[in-house]
């Protein structure tokens, strides 16, 4: 499953990958957000992405499913 998740803010500081693989990009119609890409496994796998934005202080603005491209 691919998400889309945007954030209030921006990441610097935050150790993000460290904890989950994620690209990341600033979008240009929100340039105080940050956008997030990120591939999990089922939906409890989401709900801790979500949680472990709250925990390290993030705000989620918007999340969305994404076209999924099978992994080789």
């Amino acid at each position: 499953m691919l998400y889309s998740i945007r954030v209030g803010g921006r990441l610097t500081g935050i150790p993000l990958h460290d904890y989950i693989e994620v690209v990341e990009r600033r979008p240009g119609d929100a340039p105080d957000e940050t956008a997030l890409t990120c591939r999990v496994a089922d939906a409890a796998a989401l709900t801790g992405v979500v949680a472990l934005l709250h925990d390290l202080g993030l705000t989620v603005t918007e999340m969305h499913a994404l076209p999924d491209v099978p992994t080789s």
